[in-house]
């Protein structure tokens, strides 16, 4: 599905989430989540993927683009461990990392992994999880 020059959905698309943040260049990823998707964006001119979304491609300045899914296994790129403050929902220590899929980096939790198996160039896959209503994602070592 092409998101336009507006790059929005149809209206009838535009929000099945309940993440806290909606608009025109996100709701997309959250309804992604939904369907149990990670969602990036593809430049419909010359195929670029990005992320984070945003209104124009960086590549080539189009503002068409469509959704296009992750999938498969990446590999950490880097990370970080997080002790304090303590994070609502999240045990800590919780480790955070940086992975990388099909040349694209994305920011994702690693909760329920213990800090000491995190290693740069360790491969990752997604799963899938729900934090309160909100549908969410993690990464796990793979």
């Amino acid at each position: 599905m092409s998101y336009g020059s507006s790059g929005s959905a149809a209206p009838a698309e535009e929000k099945r989430h309940h993440a806290p943040l909606s608009g025109k260049d996100t709701d997309f990823y959250y309804n992604g989540l939904e369907d149990g998707q990670l969602l990036i964006q593809k430049c419909d001119a010359c195929g670029t993927l990005r992320n984070p979304p945003s209104p124009g491609c960086g590549a080539c300045s189009s503002m068409d683009w469509s959704p296009h899914a992750l999938t498969g296994t990446g590999t950490i790129y880097s990370y970080t461990v997080h002790y304090h403050p303590p994070l609502p929902g999240f045990a800590s220590p919780h480790p955070i990392a940086v992975a990388e899929f099909e040349g694209v980096r994305v920011v994702g939790a690693m909760d329920g992994t213990e800090p000491a198996a995190m290693a740069i160039g360790k491969p990752v896959t997604i799963e899938f999880t729900r934090r309160g209503e909100a549908a969410g994602f993690r990464f796990k070592l793979a």
